[in-house]
């Protein structure tokens, strides 16, 4: 119950900052006053301001829950100065319709008892949990890469999740965020099943039905990939349904990219979009707008690179192409090569990176291709990925075709958008979650043209409210099946705080880690069978691969972490290589 409350919570206060965003636009005259912007619109901007206030502030302090409770305090004085104004979202929030509101509580249920669990995200104990402890405990932490690489990944969505953690308060770190999201964006998508207009309803009902099938068994992990996809796709609806003018919505597109990207590099497609957008209002683009747009840029993506150059000494990590710092705590060479490469050796081959091979990824793509195509475990993954391919020849299909061509040029450039993300995604790492806004937008948009031809014959409502039934049926289903019954989870102990992710459900300290002494004497911990074992769970001072090279940068440990490495060869790749031979990572590709 826990959780439901910090949904209410999150979603109040991200409410108030959105709607004094709003208002302090309309009073500087940026944009006209609309009483056609939805709840929803105003939560996802008072997020994105969250967004930008955590990653300003790890700059210098740590973020925890004092600064949730920091947040919570000027919702409430926000709450109090526009009392009279937001009555009227109020009164509409009182007259929504009632099929759509009782099928979101349902879904809300679902996503709440899916939460329950303990994460079971591969990454999440690798170092999405230590990355949010990190942020809990410590500023951002200069060379934290060299401890361990993965927490050299900047995500802003380590950051938000660490001032909503509340691990001080509880023994255990919460995970609301991705909770959160699922449900804003279900609302947000059956709202628009009933749209009037019929090809963004049948778009809208796909979306809801592959975010169930693909992202709800991760919802109860602090994992960064729900967030980054979800919210491209709300910057796909809001684009399409955005008239040719300057307003809140188009505010709310560029904060929502620009926070997209912070969330996963892999994102940075839809900056092609901002110029879709802002050609056809160029002539309305005075200076105090072109400053807006900027100033939000700037404001997300500064502290974000910043943070970039402090936890690795690279803008962008792990790329060492761009290397123009030269700082002390800047992680070596080889180890930024060797994550760079396991990410796009993991998309192509799934295989482990002990037994990584990195001839493999100069193969042509006749060759890794079969692999890739074989080693796709989802059996929604090929066909999705079929209609992804074959999307621009289904677009170009609805040219000839009168009626289909007016229904297709709405969605035109958002499609171009995210089939250029497609495109990108899979020439650099083809791993289906790092692309899933682009593959799902790529595929179903297209066909989603189709459909309202056969309005007259189908009743597309109930055909669309039986579909969305069905898969909550299916996921409460498999929920009772697999985990209640197969599994025996016992919900009831964990209703009102989920089920921890945390080394003791594996064994003691002792068990589970053995402590490592680097040259300088410093103590690393590495799990109990690294570097196959990679579960750092809860623990700081934990890498999966111990570097003897490690030491602290002076006396604390806020003051962050250096290498003494001078020899071309990494200390990680010598000792891999001695692990496992050449033919061992051959043998098992």
């Amino acid at each position: 119950m826990l959780l439901i409350f910090l949904w209410l919570l999150l979603g109040l206060t991200c409410f108030y900052y959105g709607f004094f965003f709003y208002q302090r636009l309309c009073s500087y005259a940026i944009i006209e006053p609309s009483k056609s912007i939805e709840g929803s619109e105003l939560v996802m901007a008072g997020l994105g301001l969250f967004v930008i206030l955590t990653q300003l502030l790890s700059l210098f302090v740590p973020v925890n829950y004092y600064m949730g409770a920091v947040w919570l305090i000027g919702a409430g004085a926000i709450a109090l100065r526009y009392a009279k104004e937001l009555r009227h979202y109020y009164r509409r929030a009182s007259t929504a319709d009632n099929t759509t509101m009782l099928l979101w509580i349902g879904m809300a249920l679902i996503v709440f008892c899916y939460s329950t669990l303990s994460p079971d995200h591969t990454d999440s104990s690798i170092y999405h949990l230590p990355s949010i402890r990190w942020s809990e405990e410590y500023s951002v932490v200069p060379g934290l890469g060299n401890l361990h690489g993965r927490l050299a990944f900047n995500s802003s969505f380590f950051v938000v999740s660490s001032a909503l953690g509340m691990t001080a308060l509880l023994g255990q770190t919460l995970f609301p965020i991705n909770g959160f999201l699922f449900v804003l964006v279900s609302l947000i998508l059956l709202k628009r099943i009933k749209s009037a207009h019929p090809t963004i309803s049948v778009l809208a009902a796909g979306c809801l039905v592959v975010i169930f099938f693909y992202l709800l068994r991760f919802v109860f992990s602090p994992t960064p990939d729900i967030a980054a996809t979800l919210l491209p796709l709300v910057i796909f609806f809001l684009w399409i349904e955005n008239k040719p003018t300057f307003s809140f919505q188009t505010v709310l597109i560029v904060l929502l990219v620009f926070v997209s990207i912070t969330i996963k590099l892999a994102n940075i497609p839809l900056l092609l979009g901002l110029m879709f957008i802002a050609w056809p209002i160029r002539a309305q683009l005075t200076l105090s707008k072109i400053s807006l747009v900027i100033g939000i840029g700037l404001l997300l993506m500064v502290p974000w690179v910043i943070r970039n150059i402090i936890l690795s000494g690279y803008l962008l990590y792990p790329f060492p192409g761009i290397d123009w710092f030269s700082v002390d705590w800047k992680v070596p060479l080889e180890r930024v090569i060797h994550e760079r490469d396991y990410v796009a050796f993991w998309a192509k081959f799934r295989v482990h990176e002990s037994f990584m091979n990195t001839d493999l990824l100069k193969q042509p793509f006749t060759e890794w291709f079969p692999v890739w195509w074989e080693r796709q475990g989802y059996f929604f993954n090929k066909p999705i990925w079929v209609l992804a391919v074959i999307s621009p020849l289904i677009v170009a299909s609805h040219w000839f075709d009168t009626d289909r061509r007016k229904r297709v040029l709405p969605l035109l450039g958002p499609y171009i958008v995210a089939f250029g993300g497609f495109v990108f995604w899979f020439l650099s790492a083809p791993d289906f979650r790092f692309g899933y806004p682009f593959i799902w937008f790529s595929a179903l948009a297209p066909w989603a043209i189709f459909l309202p031809e056969f309005q007259n014959r189908v009743s597309l409502n109930r055909l669309k409210v039986g579909v969305v039934v069905s898969v909550m049926v299916a996921a409460s289903g498999y929920f009772i099946g697999f985990h209640l019954i197969k599994n025996e989870f016992p919900i009831h102990q964990y209703l009102l705080i989920p089920k921890p992710l945390t080394y003791k459900s594996v064994g003691s300290y002792e068990q589970v880690f053995k402590p490592n002494r680097t040259s300088s004497g410093l103590t690393i911990f590495t799990p109990v069978g690294a570097p196959m074992n990679q579960n750092c769970y809860e623990v700081l001072m934990c890498s999966p691969f111990f570097y003897p090279d490690l030491k602290l940068r002076n006396r604390e440990i806020s003051e962050g972490f250096r290498s003494t490495l001078t020899s071309e060869k990494s200390y990680l790749s010598q000792y891999l290589l001695k692990t496992y031979k050449a033919d061992k990572d051959r043998g098992k590709l």
